[in-house]
């Protein structure tokens, strides 16, 4: 069904531009619906989903006994298995054969859905990161490369990796205490770009090569991507807690200085129950957007809002109707 401004409006889902004088400088938190908007292929967020569905049976025991989605957890028990059998000298092919199977499994799922470079529309990313500078920072649960893409456009952002990483130029490294600009962006989750070695946190810099590409050749030789696909919220948790970035990007969102926030194609769901957590706990007043349909019926609508209300209970909520915040064409 087809609703109104006037409609939407009656039952408190307003236009952006009616309410956006109340979020001024606002911080802007950013899910999954965001990058929907640029591939419907990125619906598959949790690259698990995609890899288990055709995964060979040994790997599909190894996800559920450990009871994790994260393949780089499934990887690194492997591989200390590895260096157990051969300590030993215990015959290990079966070990090397599947995590050969598990990590060219996580390469395909990337590059699966990851639209490619010809796919990519240049206008596209110019048109949105001009509307994106609107905001004062940027918090995403995101781990694809489009946001990539757009803060290079924009201009405006910088992310706390500018340091050299001595090791491998191709890469910047995370440092804290950035001088250099005011306006960030926060991975939340991690990205495909952002990798761990050894204590460091760094991020792939931008060259002539093709992003994936890149990604896939750091797979290919061990060197995992950090993002965090574990299911649950707890799990989730657990991988920001382990990483000094993540842990840093979290502690901004819950002690950042403007206390109101606009938040876009985040659900905010049972999975992200800690993002839900800290924004209740450390924010007066959210703007949350409702992606309207023709498929959803008022009452739908109705329930997300009272489903979004009852677990914010101590932040003053606004619901704006998706469509009214970035044009994307």
């Amino acid at each position: 069904m087809k609703f109104t401004t006037e409609q939407l409006n009656a039952e408190g889902i307003r236009q952006w531009d009616w309410i956006k004088e109340q979020f001024p400088d606002c911080p802007l938190l950013l899910g999954n619906g965001f990058s929907l908007n640029f591939s419907s292929r990125l619906l598959y967020r949790n690259l698990y989903e995609k890899y288990i569905e055709n995964c060979p049976e040994d790997a599909k025991k190894l996800f559920k006994e450990f009871k994790s989605t994260n393949f780089e957890i499934i990887l690194e028990h492997l591989e200390s298995t590895e260096r157990v059998c051969s300590a030993l000298e215990i015959e290990q092919q079966r070990i090397s054969r599947n995590k050969d199977l598990i990590k060219q499994g996580l390469i395909d799922s990337i590059n699966r859905i990851h639209p490619t470079p010809d796919e990519i529309k240049i206008d596209q990313i110019k048109l949105v990161a001009e509307q994106i500078k609107e905001f004062e920072q940027i918090f995403t649960t995101n781990y694809d490369l489009f946001l990539y893409y757009l803060i290079l456009e924009s201009k405006k952002f910088g992310d706390y990796f500018y340091m050299p990483f001595f090791e491998d130029e191709r890469f910047k490294r995370f440092k804290t205490g950035d001088v250099f600009k005011k306006n960030h962006i926060y991975y939340l989750h991690g990205a495909l770009f952002v990798f761990e070695k050894s204590v460091e946190t760094i991020k792939i810099k931008r060259d002539e090569n093709w992003l994936i590409e890149v990604i896939t050749k750091e797979i290919s030789k061990d060197n995992y991507p950090l993002f965090i696909s574990e299911g649950t919220s707890e799990m989730k948790l657990k991988g920001i807690q382990s990483n000094n970035y993540l842990t840093y990007c979290f502690r901004e969102l819950k002690e950042n200085k403007n206390k109101n926030l606009v938040i876009y194609g985040q659900s905010l769901s049972d999975q992200d129950l800690h993002i839900v957590k800290a924004i209740d706990e450390n924010y007066d007043k959210v703007a949350i957007s409702i992606r309207i349909s023709e498929n959803k019926t008022m009452n739908e609508l109705k329930s997300e809002m009272n489903r979004i209300k009852s677990i914010l209970k101590n932040t003053e909520v606004e619901f704006y109707d998706s469509t009214s915040l970035f044009k994307f064409e």
